[in-house]
């Protein structure tokens, strides 16, 4: 706040000068110059490997499309052993499939920037990122029907039964085991979700009329830290708001879960904040700092995060139970 009023009071004091202070600062502040953004993961999936994005960030209150960087070379290593490098495909994306995570490995990247891009040109580096175990599953995701055999409609202001409604609601669930070892954190993400014409539910027969459609979905993300160490047999409710399944129709939801490091834990916790900062009025955003670093001054920091990950697909079917 002493800032602020500094600033004002400068800008009050050069009111006869040709140059507005208050325009200046304002162009510093919200017109920078373009940064480096280094993106991307190893994981394990077949169809994907690993992959990276570089782009140049737009400057503050600019809306428009980011810049890939092209002609960089980006090398992947396994702690300090050389695995290779990666292909440049379309406006700054770089992949190799043939590149995947292994649980306990620590990854990074090494990223030479042209000298076309100026200031930004030169070596970067992303920090060493561990590859954590995924968990074990004890049985196959379920849902849980909200309120047993009955629930309350707002639409009618009364309690009713699901055999006498037109819609029912579940809360889907998993139960695992979280591997050995304090840490370990899940990004899980609804990525897919379907909508099947059912009159029947599962009996059938089933209408050749599935659509994907948009309906409710989140990223969560969390981690074990209120575990004590070694398996432990948890609950987690992926969406927390039941889902609405109506008579005539099956609902297929698909979930991707990804590990995360403690360190991309905090990272994602932090842009979370960020992005759901509360309003004009409310704290001011906390520093943005990922793991991507100059090789030749480690104090000065790109932005993104490159991570390492183990992937895997749950999905469950909720249909009206009458």
């Amino acid at each position: 706040m002493k800032k602020l009023l500094t600033i004002t009071a400068i800008a009050i004091a050069f009111t006869s000068c040709e140059t507005d202070v208050t325009d200046k600062v304002r162009t510093d502040v919200y017109n920078n110059s373009s940064s480096l953004s280094i993106s991307g993961a190893i994981t394990n999936i077949d169809t994907l490997g690993t992959y990276v994005d570089l782009k140049l960030s737009n400057p503050y209150l600019d809306n428009g499309a980011l810049q890939g960087i092209e002609g960089a070379s980006i090398q992947l290593f396994d702690g300090d052993s050389l695995l290779g490098a990666l292909t440049e495909t379309v406006n700054g994306r770089y992949e190799e499939v043939n590149f995947q995570s292994t649980p306990g490995h620590f990854y990074r990247v090494e990223v030479v920037i042209p000298e076309a891009y100026g200031t930004l040109s030169g070596i970067w580096e992303s920090t060493l990122d561990e590859c954590k175990a995924p968990f074990t599953q004890i049985r196959p995701m379920f849902s849980i029907l909200e309120g047993d055999s009955l629930y309350y409609d707002y639409r009618v202001d009364d309690t009713v039964f699901y055999a006498d409604a037109d819609s029912a609601f579940y809360s889907p669930y998993q139960f695992w085991n979280d591997p050995v070892g304090v840490g370990n954190g899940y990004w899980v993400k609804s990525y897919a979700t379907t909508k099947i014409y059912a009159p029947n539910g599962l009996l059938g027969p089933l209408e050749p009329q599935e659509t994907e459609v948009s309906l409710a979905s989140s990223i969560v993300i969390f981690n074990d830290e209120e575990f004590i160490e070694g398996p432990q047999i948890s609950r987690f409710n992926f969406i927390g708001r039941p889902y609405t399944v109506y008579t005539d129709t099956l609902i297929d939801i698909v979930y991707e879960i990804r590990t995360i490091s403690p360190p991309l834990f905090d990272f994602l916790n932090i842009m979370s904040a960020n992005v759901n900062n509360g309003g004009l009025f409310s704290v001011p955003y906390s520093p943005q700092i990922g793991n991507i670093r100059r090789q030749d001054d480690t104090t000065v920091f790109g932005l993104g995060y490159f991570y390492a990950t183990s992937v895997r697909f749950d999905s469950v079917t909720m249909y009206h139970p009458y």
